[in-house]
Parts: structure tokens; C-alpha cells; sequence
């Protein structure tokens, strides 16, 4: 027999579906939950006896005393061995181990025998709170020529392990939910373009972006980039994690921490960071600053780390892992309206500039309730809101109002939208900040040469790039727009024999177009089929190339979503249309 024992603050599991023919059946049917509990991860193999499960028996409640529990969870895990006792024994010795604990006066929760369960735990972070142990039947004890062998077979099934590994890597979904009108989601679309990978091995809500999706991330990057700096952002590269010191003074392990990844690391504990704010103000405080100096505009292109839960990911909507084009402005209290006024702006041109459209704003409020959730200071809360409401009612911006939506330190206006299957979520959020200022001590010196204290509003132009472009490939169901395209041209040649003067006509593109994303098809099948197949793939320019074509120095362009290509098209005049189509982003 072998067990895991692990001291936790809470166990959460439910059944899914049968594992065996004959599970036994479910008393309580749902998610159970226990709370701190010592749960006893199981797994009986063949040979144990009633001495095993004795064992087992008084090693949980050595480990129980040892933690000051006496609530525990026997969890059967299969995982755990390669030798595995029959089911009928197996349940047999867990409801004896169950029996006997209760008897003894432990609460003791079994999770049924015979399913595939989901389960979610957290484990306590000191010494005893993973613990392995193995029992073995005097019967089967092994004589050193046995334990060679069995290492052998440990050694083969370490190998079988690392094979179904291997397997796992290429595991691919084959079937996808489809959305409104039968429209793909970004999941699917993903998959079918080549843009991005997820993989069991690396873990859920982890994507891997092939060079083909990375092409699109990168090129929205420079997009925001490019357009920060023409409006003043100064940007800034911060590291992306910090000890849990920094989220204590911000507020974010108070009320933020069951989202965030803490770390061990020798005796100090770090968090990967769930956002950039308080690094940017950091150093926003690295020196005394004046009134003349504001607003200051930081902005970083942040790698941010969330623990969303596992039924919540998908695709490249919902992330462990993402990249935020976040910004802060700290300026003067006389200036966040206008401040307030130019985020918007600067949000409704990068929408327009990207065709994002059917989005709705909603104006988030706290809730005077939920005093887990939100910084308690209710003047504040109301102060902040009053004013929001009020910039936002002389902007003339229609909002929807929310409750319980707010950040944990203001008010918020964000941007929501429906995705392909009706789901509402926020694409790019506006925050008046009125708590970080003041637990950060932020200070600037007005002209009568008194400190004062700054706002903050945080902000993202075009929010999460990895929802942007989910939101953009299943609005675009994959045809995007020629600047983000991950193959801009493809190059055909009609015959063999055009193949030279098509790889001449490349390298003409890229000496005028350098930065052009072009690739070519020589292969040697009908144009008809490689026509299709860069349909598939939905590549904006396909230019085939035939003996006509080399006779009269012209090339064939067929551009997406027309049926019919144009002839005797000269390289001059294609070279300009599509230069200016990429420089103006259209």
C-alpha cells in the first residue's frame, strides 16, 4: 500500500464518471468540500492485508496528532502505484480504514471508490504537510535478488511513464463547440491556423504560441508601443515577481491572494505578480516630485500571472498566464478629469484601429458588504465613484451600472463584450484609483511647495493581448486584416518551369518590402489545390505566376474573399497598395 498524506486548508472533489464497471455507489452526489483536513491519498496493492491496512491506520494518526487535526480524507488514488490490488479489495480495506478511524474518534470523509473525480486542494506550506509513506506485508518482503528486480520494473515503468508523457504532447482536441451562426471559436481557429498549441504536459491556461500566433502578438505589441510614446508614455520593464512584502502594502495579499502564485524561496516568500502597478510606483517614489513633472504616464507590455480556476480557461480568453498593456498616469487631482477624458480617447482609437465593435461599457462599483473583497473606507468608495459617475456623465458615455465589479482600491469603467458563444466578459478596463497613493505614500510638491497627494488611473489601451486577438480571430472568424496577418503573401508558381521567376519575384518583394511576411508553394500539384489550401489558411495576397505572366512582366493576384483573380497586374502598382495597407493598419 502506498499513501500521500497532505495537511490542507481545504480539499474540494466531485465525482465525473465511472472508472470501473462496478463503482460503488455515490451517497452525495455534487461537489463535496472539506475544511483542513489531513487527506490521505490512496492507493492498495495487491499482497496487502488486514496488517497493511493496520499500517495505514496508525500512520494516519500519527500524522494527524503530528498536524493537530482530527479531520481526515481518504481520497483513493490509483495514480499512486503500477500494482494495484482488484477493486472488491481495495474498497474492502478503505471502508475498513474509514470504520476504524471513526470509531477512534476522527471525522473522516471518503471520497467514493471507482470514479474519475476532479479535485482541487491547497496544501499548507510547513514541514509535515506532504508526506509519502509505503507498507509492504511481511509476506512480500523481498530478498536482495527480488529488489534488483523490482527496480528493473520500477525503471520500465518510470519509462512507460515518460512514453505516455510523450503521447500527451500531441494530444490535440479534435471536436469543438461551435458558437452563434455556427461561427468557430478562437480555440478552434486557433487550432486549424496553426497559431497556438496548449499541452497537458506544460498545464492548462498556458498556451504556446507558434511563430504564426507570436507574428500577431508581436505585431500588436508595436502597435500599442508605438502609440504610447506618440502621447507621452514613458515605459518601464519591472520584474515579474516581488516579495509578498510588496503586495502586503498595496493591499493585493489582503485581498487578492487566493489569485496569486506565492512562492517559497529559502525563508522569504514571493509572489508572482498578478499586475505592475505597485512596481511603477515604486519607482515613481524613487525620488521627490514635483507638480510640473505631472502627469507622469507609465506604461509596460507586463507578463501577469493569475490562479484562475481550472473550469474557467479557455482557449486564449481565459489565462494563467498573460500579457497586459497596462499604464498608470499619476497626476494632480485637478487633472484626472482630463487625464480620465485622453485614456478614453486613446481607447476608442486603438478599438476603432483594431474594428473592435459591440462592446458596451459598464460602470463597476464596490459593494459596502463585501468586506473580504474591498478596501474599507466607504467616504472614499463614495468620493471616487461620485466622481467617476461625473466624468463619465460629461463624456456623455452610456454605462450600464454593476455592483461588486469594482478593482479592491476604485472604481472602474469597463469595456465588455460577447464572445462567439454569448459569454460576457471585460476586454479593456479604466481604474480611478483613490487607496494605492496613499498606502504607497506617493507625494509630489505643489506650488505653493506643500506635499500633496497624487490620483492614479490605471489603464489598458487594448487590454489583455491574448483575448484581443481571441476577440479578434472569432470576430474576423480568421481573416484578419493584412497587417496582422501571420503570412501576408504566398507566391504560386503555375508550372515547374515558372518556379526560378517566382523565386525571382520574392526576392524582388522583399528587397522593396523587407519586413513582408511572404512564403511561397512550389509543390508539385495543381493550382487549384495550393489556391485552397492558402484559403484554408486564409493568407490576404496570393500571387501565381505562369508562363503569361513571365512573358509580359506582370504577375496574377488573387486577393482573400474574391472569387476571381486580377491579371496583368504590374509590381509596381501591388508593391504600393499593399505597402500602404500595411503602414496605415487597414
Amino acid at each position: 500500500m502506498k499513501i500521500l498524506t497532505l495537511h490542507c486548508d481545504y480539499i474540494k472533489f466531485k465525482p465525473l464518471k465511472k472508472a470501473i464497471k462496478n463503482p460503488e455507489e455515490i451517497k452525495e452526489k455534487g461537489q463535496i468540500e472539506v475544511r483542513e483536513p489531513l487527506v490521505v491519498l490512496t492507493a492498495v496493492e495487491k499482497g496487502d492485508n488486514d496488517k497493511t491496512v493496520a499500517q495505514l491506520i496508525d500512520a494516519v494518526k500519527k500524522t494527524s496528532s503530528e498536524v493537530k487535526t482530527k479531520t481526515i480524507v481518504l481520497y483513493p488514488y490509483a495514480h499512486l502505484s503500477s500494482n494495484l490490488a482488484d477493486p472488491d479489495t481495495a474498497l474492502e480495506y478503505m471502508v475498513e480504514a474509514e470504520h476504524t478511524l471513526k470509531k477512534e474518534g476522527y471525522n473522516v470523509t471518503r471520497a467514493p471508490f471507482g470514479y474519475y473525480k476532479e479535485f482541487e486542494l491547497k496544501v499548507k506550506g510547513h514541514p509535515l504537510s506532504e508526506l509519502s509513506k509505503e507498507f509492504r506485508p511481511e509476506s512480500l518482503a523481498l530478498s536482495p535478488k527480488e529488489v534488483v528486480i523490482r527496480h528493473d520494473e520500477e525503471k520500465k515503468f518510470a519509462e512507460s511513464e515518460r512514453l505516455n508523457f510523450l503521447k500527451s504532447m500531441t494530444k490535440q482536441k479534435m471536436s469543438f463547440e461551435k458558437g452563434k451562426n455556427n461561427m468557430k471559436g478562437n480555440a478552434e481557429l486557433g487550432k486549424e491556423l496553426e497559431l497556438f498549441v496548449g499541452s497537458e504536459i506544460v498545464g492548462s491556461g498556458l498556451p504556446l504560441l507558434t511563430p504564426k500566433g507570436a507574428t500577431i502578438k508581436r505585431e500588436l505589441e508595436r502597435f500599442v508601443v508605438d502609440e504610447e510614446l506618440k502621447r507621452g508614455y514613458l515605459h518601464t520593464d519591472t520584474p515579474v515577481m516581488a516579495k509578498a512584502d510588496l503586495y502586503k502594502i498595496s493591499g493585493h495579499y489582503a485581498h487578492y491572494k487566493d489569485s496569486m502564485f506565492i512562492l517559497k524561496i529559502g525563508e522569504e516568500e514571493f509572489a508572482l505578480r498578478p499586475m505592475t502597478c505597485p512596481f511603477q510606483f515604486i519607482i515613481y517614489k524613487s525620488k521627490q516630485r514635483s507638480y510640473k513633472e505631472l502627469p507622469i504616464k507609465y506604461a509596460e507590455i507586463s507578463d501577469l500571472f493569475r490562479n484562475e480556476q481550472s473550469g474557467e480557461l479557455m482557449g486564449l480568453t481565459r489565462l494563467r498566464q498573460f500579457t497586459l498593456s497596462d499604464a498608470h498616469i499619476i497626476c494632480a487631482p485637478e487633472q484626472l478629469e482630463e487625464q480620465f477624458a485622453e485614456v478614453l480617447d486613446f481607447v476608442k482609437f486603438m478599438m476603432k484601429s483594431l474594428g473592435i465593435t459591440g462592446i458596451w461599457y459598464r460602470f463597476s462599483k464596490w459593494d459596502p458588504k463585501n468586506k473580504e473583497k474591498y478596501i474599507d473606507n466607504p467616504k472614499a468608495w463614495e468620493e471616487s465613484q461620485k466622481m467617476m459617475k461625473k466624468i463619465l456623465d460629461k463624456l456623455k458615455v452610456k454605462y450600464v451600472e454593476a455592483e461588486n465589479e469594482a478593482a479592491f482600491y476604485g472604481p472602474k469603467l469597463d469595456l465588455q463584450y460577447e464572445n462567439v458563444y454569448g459569454k460576457e466578459d471585460t476586454l479593456i478596463t479604466i481604474q480611478i484609483d483613490f487607496a494605492l497613493p496613499e498606502k504607497f505614500d506617493m507625494t509630489y510638491i505643489d506650488k505653493d511647495g506643500k506635499e500633496k497627494r497624487p490620483m492614479v488611473i490605471h489603464r489598458s489601451s487594448i487590454g489583455c493581448f491574448e483575448r484581443t486577438m481571441a476577440y479578434i480571430l472569432e470576430k474576423t472568424q480568421g481573416n484578419l486584416p493584412l497587417w496582422l496577418s501571420p503570412i501576408q503573401v504566398r507566391v504560386i508558381d503555375f508550372t515547374d518551369r515558372n518556379t526560378k521567376a517566382c523565386e525571382k519575384l520574392i526576392k524582388q518583394l522583399k528587397e522593396e518590402l523587407p519586413m513582408l511576411r511572404i512564403d511561397s508553394d512550389f509543390r508539385s500539384t495543381t493550382v487549384s489545390d495550393k489556391v485552397r489550401d492558402a484559403e484554408i489558411q486564409r493568407i490576404p495576397y496570393v500571387i501565381v505566376l505562369g508562363d503569361k505572366e513571365e512573358e509580359s512582366k506582370t504577375i496574377a493576384v488573387r486577393e482573400r474573399g474574391n472569387a476571381k483573380p486580377k491579371f496583368k497586374v504590374k509590381l509596381d502598382s501591388f508593391i504600393k497598395e499593399i505597402k500602404e495597407k500595411i503602414e496605415k493598419r487597414t
